[in-house]
């Protein structure tokens, strides 16, 4: 099955705010202002007016989710936090009907159980972006501008740095997959992770939040041994905001460690892996990055293909 890349947002159009993980009361005023500044129209799920845990029982937000990214109700939809919560109806939802309807799908954190899900088996582009929470959070403008530049076409291009493996004028080109890394190990074994095939084609995108050193380094040693590091052609590293040790202060070098895993078992015919940094995930700035996309790398810029 071909990949295929959603319809791009234009003024007029509707976007449906869902809440497909934890439960958050979250301004939809300021939210619905936001969405009307670009020209469009918001609706809310009722996952947005729940409170409790979760934003409804499995089978709710299964059906909700379903129903703003197949039916006509909506033309985009965006979620409004991450938490927990999506595996628990992952196995419920409509690959057939998402991708005939190709609607784009904005989340992270948790939501990287739907990225990669939807990804798997509606061959969908997804959008790893800044979700409602991000947009009412003080100086996160820039942010939500360059989301909006991704789903209407304009944005092409993402600066990277201290990129590591790509001489100067070389250039390397795959398919963007991953995100929150304790959300992707999570999925490890199951039938929604990314397809086994589609990792020697990849570059890896990897951001957590909140976890200690030693929890990191847990996390790539999973994908050391899964295999996955000595395959991708690139690893993207965001940002992983918290990620100290409370009692030593000790932080953990993501982008140093995942590129000596990555070289760990990797044929030598094989060419070295490229580690980048990308201003992506739950720290600030927040840069949206499509999913699923095939990107080429080359010098400091990540270029996606023109659908």
């Amino acid at each position: 099955m071909d990949w295929i890349y959603p319809k791009r947002l234009e003024a007029g159009m509707t976007i449906a705010f869902t809440v497909p993980a934890s439960a958050t009361l979250e301004s939809l005023d300021a939210l619905q202002a936001q969405v009307e500044a670009w020209g469009c129209k918001a609706v809310f799920g009722p996952s947005c007016y729940r409170s409790g845990e979760y934003g409804g029982t499995a089978a709710e937000q299964a059906k909700e989710l379903n129903d703003f990214l197949t039916d006509s109700s909506c033309d985009a939809v965006i979620a409004v936090r991450g938490g927990y919560g999506c595996a628990r109806y992952v196995d419920r939802l409509d690959f057939d009907g998402i991708r005939k309807a190709a609607k784009p799908f904005v989340g992270y954190s948790d939501c990287t159980v739907l990225l990669n899900a939807i990804g798997r088996y509606s061959r969908l582009v997804t959008y790893h972006g800044p979700m409602g929470v991000d947009w009412l959070r003080e100086n996160r403008e820039s942010d939500v501008a360059d989301l909006h530049d991704l789903l209407t076409g304009v944005k092409t291009s993402q600066a990277v740095s201290s990129v590591k493996g790509l001489a100067s004028g070389e250039m390397t080109t795959g398919r963007l997959f991953g995100g929150n890394a304790t959300v992707l190990c999570s999925l490890g074994g199951t039938p929604y992770t990314v397809a086994d095939s589609d990792w020697d084609n990849g570059f890896l995108v990897l951001e957590d939040v909140g976890e200690p050193p030693y929890k990191l380094d847990r996390l790539l040693q999973q994908l050391r041994l899964q295999g996955v590091l000595r395959r991708v052609k690139g690893i993207l590293v965001g940002t992983f905001a918290g990620c100290i040790d409370d009692e030593t202060g000790e932080t953990y070098d993501v982008a140093s460690h995942v590129y000596d895993y990555a070289m760990d078992g990797r044929a030598e015919t094989a060419p070295k892996p490229v580690v980048a940094s990308i201003p992506l995930g739950h720290g600030a700035p927040h840069k949206a990055l499509p999913m699923g996309a095939l990107v080429t790398l080359s010098e400091n810029v990540l270029t996606r293909e023109r659908p």
